[in-house]
């Protein structure tokens, strides 16, 4: 429902490309509306808003709302609230479709048409260059579809794993369709003086909705930081633990590196060479839900996540649910498992129904695809109106 400057690249050329292949007319707007003088916003939700305007906030290190930052956001949402009912309503709108929608406008179009009792298909990057999520509920770990057995009948593609691989690559810019350049390819640098025996940590991005969303007991980098580092004291003697920074941000993380290095001989942090090496040397990979998690499958590594994550337990990854028990898992280190073959199913299945290929354009034939999955999951029938929410 509104453009914003986060990833205009990403929606509008998405949702351009799948409109003249929707069962009904689709609209995007630039804004969200405004009325004034209806109800506002009902406090529950209110609530929630701006708890995670607080949460986004926190991490990134900006100062807390005050009381009167608080009162101008409830009121501006309350406006635009009112103003979104009211259009569902005049429209007749049946669907909202959106980028993310987790907070900000966005987050509060999905609420909005969750309020009113609409389907709200959400899109977000996904860890296959070329392909998109789509899917009720919400995004990673919040999307519903992502989620149980459904791939447990999928046959294997036997090379899953090396065509897997082979689209992970260390990525500082990303096109529309995930793709980079030769250039950008950094795959065979190896950080030097890595440790014989480590576990890679990979750090995320601060605020983003992977952690203030669906980070469970971990609330940030970090807390993460901090709750790895007292673990690795039941680490087995030869083994350490390395931390690399995540190249997109850096926010609030310096400080707790620089604690953690100094506390421990067996915590090292590591920002150069690439993401690819530091899986091939790895022993294992602890995450909270980072998508080097799911990139470890292709390194037959062992995973441990520490949030919730589209690709956690079920035989996949070993999960963690608080600081004992991770404690628990760095000492019987040596006992982690997986189900290889279940994580070759579940990358064959992600990549064949689990994400939908991103299309170049409406001619591409991917669009119509798109556009279908998204009729069957709001049930489409004739007549009716869906709209966009731009990022």
């Amino acid at each position: 429902m509104y453009l914003t400057l986060n990833a205009p690249d990403l929606a509008r050329p998405l949702f351009r490309a799948i409109a003249p292949h929707l069962p009904a007319p689709l609209e995007r707007r630039w804004r969200l509306p405004s009325q004034r003088g209806g109800p506002g916003l009902p406090e529950a939700i209110c609530n929630d808003v701006l708890a995670l305007e607080g949460e986004e906030r926190r991490q990134r290190r900006l100062h807390p709302l005050s009381p009167v930052e608080q009162d101008a956001i409830r009121a501006l949402r309350g406006r635009q609230w009112d103003g979104l009912l009211h259009l569902f309503e005049q429209r007749g709108i049946s669907g909202v479709m959106v980028w993310n929608g987790y907070r900000g406008r966005r987050g509060l179009l999905a609420l909005a048409a969750q309020h009113a009792g609409l389907r709200v298909v959400q899109f977000e990057r996904c860890a296959y260059p070329g392909f998109v999520q789509a899917g009720l509920g919400g995004t990673n770990a919040g999307a519903a579809h992502l989620l149980g057995e459904a791939f447990a009948n999928t046959a294997p593609d036997p090379d899953i794993i090396e065509g897997f691989a082979a689209t992970q690559r260390q990525r500082p810019k990303r096109g529309l369709l995930g793709r980079l350049s030769p250039a950008q390819r950094d795959t065979g640098s190896t950080p030097v003086a890595l440790p014989d025996r480590f576990i890679y940590c990979p750090l995320q991005v601060a605020a983003d909705t992977q952690l203030t969303v669906h980070g469970s007991w971990v609330s940030d980098m970090p807390a993460f930081i901090s709750a790895v580092t007292a673990a690795a004291r039941s680490l087995p003697g030869d083994v350490a633990v390395v931390f690399r920074p995540h190249p997109s941000c850096a926010v609030g993380q310096a400080q707790a590196l620089q604690r953690a290095a100094a506390s421990s001989d067996r915590v090292r942090v590591i920002a150069d060479g690439s993401s690819a090496a530091l899986l091939a040397r790895s022993a294992a990979v602890v995450t909270v839900n980072s998508s080097v998690g799911l990139e470890a499958f292709a390194y037959d590594r062992p995973v441990v996540t520490l949030g919730q994550s589209f690709y956690g337990g079920r035989g996949l990854t070993h999960e963690v649910q608080d600081q004992t028990a991770l404690a628990a898992t760095f000492k019987g280190l040596g006992d982690l498992s997986f189900d290889a073959d279940r994580r070759r199913r579940f990358l064959t299945w992600l990549r064949n129904e689990g994400f939908q290929r991103w299309p170049a354009s409406a001619a591409d034939p991917a669009a119509r695809a798109l556009a279908q999955h998204v009729a069957a999951l709001m049930d489409a029938a004739g007549g009716l109106s869906i709209i966009v929410g731009n990022p």
